[in-house]
Protein backbone atom coordinates (compact mmCIF):
# COMPACT_ATOMS: atom_id res chain seq x y z
CA UNK A 1 0.00 0.00 0.00
CA UNK A 2 2.86 2.36 1.14
CA UNK A 3 4.54 1.14 -2.19
CA UNK A 4 1.52 2.29 -4.54
CA UNK A 5 1.18 5.83 -2.81
CA UNK A 6 5.23 6.12 -3.42
CA UNK A 7 4.73 5.81 -6.50
CA UNK A 8 1.73 7.96 -7.20
CA UNK A 9 3.54 10.43 -5.90
CA UNK A 10 6.51 9.86 -7.78
CA UNK A 11 4.21 10.28 -10.76
CA UNK A 12 2.58 13.38 -9.87
CA UNK A 13 6.29 14.55 -9.24
CA UNK A 14 7.24 13.70 -12.46
CA UNK A 15 3.65 15.24 -14.49
CA UNK A 16 4.33 18.78 -12.48
CA UNK A 17 7.95 18.47 -13.41
CA UNK A 18 7.20 17.75 -17.51
CA UNK A 19 4.66 20.45 -17.30
CA UNK A 20 6.68 23.11 -15.93
CA UNK A 21 9.48 22.08 -18.46
CA UNK A 22 6.46 22.39 -21.49
CA UNK A 23 5.98 25.65 -20.13
CA UNK A 24 9.23 26.98 -20.06
CA UNK A 25 10.05 25.28 -23.29
CA UNK A 26 7.08 27.40 -24.67
CA UNK A 27 8.30 30.86 -23.10
CA UNK A 28 11.60 30.72 -24.78
CA UNK A 29 10.19 29.69 -28.13
CA UNK A 30 7.54 32.75 -27.90
CA UNK A 31 9.93 35.03 -26.91
CA UNK A 32 12.73 34.23 -29.16
CA UNK A 33 9.66 34.33 -32.60
CA UNK A 34 8.64 38.05 -31.13
CA UNK A 35 11.70 38.84 -30.84
CA UNK A 36 12.80 37.82 -35.14
CA UNK A 37 9.52 39.35 -35.50
CA UNK A 38 9.78 42.57 -33.98
CA UNK A 39 13.27 42.90 -35.41
CA UNK A 40 12.01 42.18 -39.30
CA UNK A 41 9.21 44.71 -38.21
CA UNK A 42 11.71 47.24 -36.68
CA UNK A 43 14.61 47.39 -40.02
CA UNK A 44 11.64 47.67 -42.71
CA UNK A 45 9.96 51.02 -40.81
CA UNK A 46 13.73 52.03 -40.11
CA UNK A 47 14.21 51.64 -43.71
CA UNK A 48 11.43 53.73 -44.57
CA UNK A 49 11.88 56.22 -42.03
CA UNK A 50 15.57 56.86 -43.48
CA UNK A 51 14.43 57.20 -46.97
CA UNK A 52 11.18 59.32 -46.83
CA UNK A 53 12.17 61.24 -43.39
CA UNK A 54 12.03 64.77 -44.32
CA UNK A 55 12.28 68.20 -41.30
CA UNK A 56 8.69 67.57 -40.62
CA UNK A 57 7.62 64.44 -38.47
CA UNK A 58 6.04 61.83 -39.74
CA UNK A 59 2.28 61.41 -39.28
CA UNK A 60 1.22 57.62 -37.61
CA UNK A 61 -0.98 55.67 -38.65
CA UNK A 62 -2.30 53.13 -36.37
CA UNK A 63 -4.73 49.90 -37.85
CA UNK A 64 -8.04 48.96 -35.88
CA UNK A 65 -7.52 48.00 -32.06
CA UNK A 66 -9.19 44.95 -32.53
CA UNK A 67 -8.02 43.73 -35.44
CA UNK A 68 -4.46 44.26 -33.62
CA UNK A 69 -5.12 42.10 -31.05
CA UNK A 70 -6.63 39.61 -33.02
CA UNK A 71 -4.14 39.49 -35.39
CA UNK A 72 -0.58 40.29 -34.39
CA UNK A 73 1.87 41.50 -31.51
CA UNK A 74 3.65 43.14 -33.79
CA UNK A 75 1.50 46.79 -34.16
CA UNK A 76 1.51 48.91 -37.51
CA UNK A 77 2.63 52.30 -36.53
CA UNK A 78 5.63 54.96 -38.35
CA UNK A 79 8.62 55.90 -36.60
CA UNK A 80 9.57 59.69 -35.94
CA UNK A 81 12.94 59.06 -35.16
CA UNK A 82 15.87 56.27 -34.95
CA UNK A 83 17.50 55.50 -32.10
CA UNK A 84 21.19 53.78 -32.61
CA UNK A 85 24.01 52.93 -29.87
CA UNK A 86 26.50 50.93 -32.12
CA UNK A 87 28.47 49.19 -29.43
CA UNK A 88 25.70 47.56 -28.38
CA UNK A 89 24.05 46.82 -31.16
CA UNK A 90 21.47 48.45 -30.60
CA UNK A 91 18.99 50.02 -33.82
CA UNK A 92 15.70 51.10 -32.94
CA UNK A 93 12.73 53.43 -33.46
CA UNK A 94 10.95 55.92 -32.11
CA UNK A 95 7.10 56.23 -32.12
CA UNK A 96 5.35 59.77 -31.85
CA UNK A 97 4.70 60.19 -28.05
CA UNK A 98 1.27 60.86 -28.34
CA UNK A 99 1.01 57.46 -29.68
CA UNK A 100 -0.49 54.36 -27.21
CA UNK A 101 2.50 52.42 -28.42
CA UNK A 102 4.90 55.23 -26.70
CA UNK A 103 5.16 52.65 -24.02
CA UNK A 104 7.63 50.66 -22.91
CA UNK A 105 5.41 47.40 -23.25
CA UNK A 106 5.98 48.30 -26.70
CA UNK A 107 8.80 50.60 -27.68
CA UNK A 108 11.52 52.23 -26.58
CA UNK A 109 9.44 54.95 -24.82
CA UNK A 110 9.97 58.97 -24.96
CA UNK A 111 9.06 60.26 -21.37
CA UNK A 112 6.35 62.87 -21.05
CA UNK A 113 8.07 66.65 -21.29
CA UNK A 114 10.97 65.58 -23.16
CA UNK A 115 12.53 67.55 -26.08
CA UNK A 116 13.51 65.90 -29.66
CA UNK A 117 16.92 66.28 -30.14
CA UNK A 118 16.53 69.85 -32.47
CA UNK A 119 15.93 71.80 -29.15
CA UNK A 120 19.05 73.39 -28.38
CA UNK A 121 19.84 72.28 -24.60
CA UNK A 122 16.82 70.58 -24.36
CA UNK A 123 16.87 66.78 -23.17
CA UNK A 124 15.25 63.37 -24.99
CA UNK A 125 14.58 61.06 -21.99
CA UNK A 126 14.30 57.53 -23.23
CA UNK A 127 13.10 54.32 -21.64
CA UNK A 128 13.04 51.03 -22.21
CA UNK A 129 12.82 47.64 -19.94
CA UNK A 130 16.16 45.34 -18.99
CA UNK A 131 15.52 41.76 -19.22
CA UNK A 132 14.60 39.05 -21.13
CA UNK A 133 12.00 40.04 -22.86
CA UNK A 134 11.22 40.34 -26.55
CA UNK A 135 10.62 44.32 -25.74
CA UNK A 136 13.71 44.24 -23.17
CA UNK A 137 15.30 46.80 -25.64
CA UNK A 138 18.13 48.23 -23.26
CA UNK A 139 18.81 44.58 -21.93
CA UNK A 140 22.53 45.59 -22.70
CA UNK A 141 23.12 49.20 -21.24
CA UNK A 142 24.84 47.98 -18.49
CA UNK A 143 28.06 47.12 -21.52
CA UNK A 144 28.48 51.22 -22.42
CA UNK A 145 31.63 52.46 -21.90
CA UNK A 146 32.11 56.32 -21.40
CA UNK A 147 32.76 58.23 -24.67
CA UNK A 148 30.74 55.67 -26.34
CA UNK A 149 28.46 56.85 -29.03
CA UNK A 150 25.10 57.24 -29.47
CA UNK A 151 22.80 58.35 -32.19
CA UNK A 152 19.41 59.64 -32.60
CA UNK A 153 18.32 59.89 -36.46
CA UNK A 154 15.94 62.91 -37.16
CA UNK A 155 14.19 65.56 -39.24
CA UNK A 156 17.03 64.81 -41.95
CA UNK A 157 19.73 65.04 -39.19
CA UNK A 158 21.94 62.87 -37.62
CA UNK A 159 23.02 63.55 -34.07
CA UNK A 160 25.65 62.65 -32.15
CA UNK A 161 26.18 62.20 -28.57
CA UNK A 162 28.62 60.84 -26.32
CA UNK A 163 27.59 58.82 -23.04
CA UNK A 164 29.30 61.14 -20.32
CA UNK A 165 28.06 59.23 -16.97
CA UNK A 166 25.87 56.77 -15.46
CA UNK A 167 24.17 56.87 -11.73
CA UNK A 168 21.50 55.23 -10.29
CA UNK A 169 18.64 56.07 -8.40
CA UNK A 170 15.54 54.39 -6.68
CA UNK A 171 12.92 52.98 -8.46
CA UNK A 172 10.26 55.43 -6.39
CA UNK A 173 8.29 56.55 -9.92
CA UNK A 174 10.50 59.79 -10.33
CA UNK A 175 13.82 60.08 -11.86
CA UNK A 176 16.07 62.74 -11.02
CA UNK A 177 17.87 64.18 -14.15
CA UNK A 178 21.73 65.48 -13.00
CA UNK A 179 22.73 66.88 -16.27
CA UNK A 180 24.30 70.13 -17.43
CA UNK A 181 21.52 72.33 -18.31
CA UNK A 182 23.86 74.50 -21.39
CA UNK A 183 23.98 71.21 -23.04
CA UNK A 184 21.97 69.26 -25.34
CA UNK A 185 21.08 66.06 -23.47
CA UNK A 186 20.55 62.50 -24.27
CA UNK A 187 18.92 60.53 -20.89
CA UNK A 188 18.39 56.52 -21.38
CA UNK A 189 16.84 54.87 -18.46
CA UNK A 190 15.93 51.44 -17.41
CA UNK A 191 16.17 49.19 -14.61
CA UNK A 192 18.99 47.58 -12.68
CA UNK A 193 19.98 43.73 -13.35
CA UNK A 194 19.43 41.96 -10.59
CA UNK A 195 17.72 44.84 -8.36
CA UNK A 196 13.89 45.46 -8.01
CA UNK A 197 13.93 48.85 -6.17
CA UNK A 198 16.91 50.50 -8.24
CA UNK A 199 17.44 52.00 -11.93
CA UNK A 200 19.69 53.53 -13.69
CA UNK A 201 20.60 56.75 -16.12
CA UNK A 202 22.93 57.25 -18.56
CA UNK A 203 23.82 60.89 -20.10
CA UNK A 204 24.88 61.65 -23.38
CA UNK A 205 26.17 65.18 -24.42
CA UNK A 206 25.79 66.59 -28.06
CA UNK A 207 29.03 66.41 -30.04
CA UNK A 208 27.89 67.27 -33.19
CA UNK A 209 25.05 66.79 -36.01
CA UNK A 210 25.43 66.17 -40.39
CA UNK A 211 22.52 65.30 -43.11
CA UNK A 212 22.03 61.73 -43.59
Amino acid sequence: MASRKENKKTDLIKCIGLFLFVCGAFMLIYNYSMKVRLNEDNNLKIEEFLENDTNEEIEITEEDTQEETTTSNVSSYNYIAVLEIPSINLKRGLVDPSSKYNNVNYNIQIINKSTMPDVVNGNLVLASHNGASYISFFRNLDKLNINDKIYVYYGGYKYIYSLSKTYDTPKDGNIEVYRDNSKTTITLITCKKNSKDTQVVYIGYLDSKEFY
